[in-house]
């Protein structure tokens, strides 16, 4: 046999050892959310952190996937400043399916964050002394089916802080505690309200007024919510049946009879359009307080509600979020200050608000 015949016969063995790309599995990354914004963390840290969700998305035999190894590179200013490595092991941890589209997934609701169907979704938090200046994350996820076969993709991230444009108050009056925070402090763990606070009344002496196991008693019960800032109302709602007792928030057959059950889980709501791509959303207002109606223009400190338990809530409290549009549970919220408390906001601060 020939050189030349013998080099032929090799190169044509290892080309079918090969799996051909159509043999491998077929997918693409997707992160959620779209855009990923750091903040720093309160307590004097000096660290800032950042999560998102990487999602296996494709267009069938998703459900033989699975995270097979990953790496992932942080970087500032085009200089790597730390690599990790992920087993299967460590993957198979976090791997949770969260965006994945069904037929009867509401489409206003906020499971719409990613429009394909997806095999699994892997959280990624990190925190990071701020003087690092990361401004960048690489993810190269290694997948497998269930014939063993491996496909790879990288997906390049930017990571940024927010510049907000709207100067916001805090949209509550006097003394009161942040119940929960962002999601980066173990707070709010959706997406679609990652940055979103819970904002708790309390009497002027820093308590909740009594231990009674209804509204009434919370010191937050009925306090005026107010516009942080000028704007026009987008959305406002004022038929959500109260929540009869803190503690008790009902179940999916409660928002069943209301018109646009998948809204009602916020509650008694009002969006404020603010200009420049930022809405301020305020949610779980009484039944029957919201004073704004859409098309209104409101000015800042404007009451256009009461503090109350209606929606999705543990109790009496006010959520505020900020975000990038005005579609509760799609567009993105972001980080938010106001002007009129010290920052950054955390679960447990308390705040006299004027």
């Amino acid at each position: 046999m020939s050189q030349v015949l013998l080099l032929s016969v090799v190169a044509a063995f290892l080309f079918s050892a090969q799996p051909s790309s159509a043999d491998q599995p077929n997918f693409h990354l997707a992160v959620v959310p779209a855009i990923i914004y750091k903040v720093d963390d309160p307590g004097g840290s000096k660290t800032s952190s950042f999560v998102f969700n990487i999602s296996v998305v494709c267009s069938k035999d998703c459900d033989g996937l699975n995270p097979a190894s990953a790496h992932v590179e942080l970087s500032s200013a085009g200089s790597v400043v730390e690599r990790q490595d992920w087993t299967a092991e460590m993957l198979a941890k976090v791997k949770r399916i969260r965006h994945v589209i069904e037929p009867i997934t509401p489409r206003g609701g906020p499971d719409g964050a990613v429009p394909q169907p997806e095999a699994f979704d892997i959280r990624f938090y990190f925190r990071h002394p701020q003087a690092l200046g990361i401004d960048s994350a690489a993810v190269r996820l290694t997948v497998a089916d269930t014939k063993g076969r491996r496909s790879e993709q990288t997906l390049e991230i930017p990571i940024q802080y927010y510049q907000q444009k709207t100067a916001l108050i805090l949209p509550i009056r006097g003394h009161g505690i942040i119940g929960q925070d962002y999601i980066t402090n173990g707070g709010h763990g959706g997406f679609w309200n990652a940055f979103g606070v819970d904002i708790d009344g309390l009497d002027q002496n820093d308590g909740e007024l009594s231990d009674a196991n209804e509204n009434a008693a919370d010191a937050g019960w009925g306090r005026e919510i107010l516009a942080p800032a000028a704007g026009t109302v987008v959305y406002a709602r004022n038929d959500v049946p109260g929540n009869p007792r803190p503690g008790e928030p009902p179940g999916a057959d409660w928002y069943k009879p209301l018109h646009d059950p998948v809204m009602a889980y916020a509650g008694n709501c009002v969006i404020i359009d603010h200009g420049n791509s930022e809405y301020s959303v305020m949610m779980h207002l009484q039944t029957g307080s919201v004073t704004a109606k859409v098309g209104d223009r409101v000015a800042v400190g404007q009451v256009i509600g009461k503090l109350g338990n209606s929606g999705d809530a543990f109790g009496p409290h006010l959520h505020y979020q900020l975000q990038s549009g005005p579609r509760l549970f799609q567009d993105q919220t972001l980080p938010v200050r106001f002007q009129n408390v010290d920052d950054p906001l955390h679960r447990g601060m308390y705040f006299v608000a004027k």
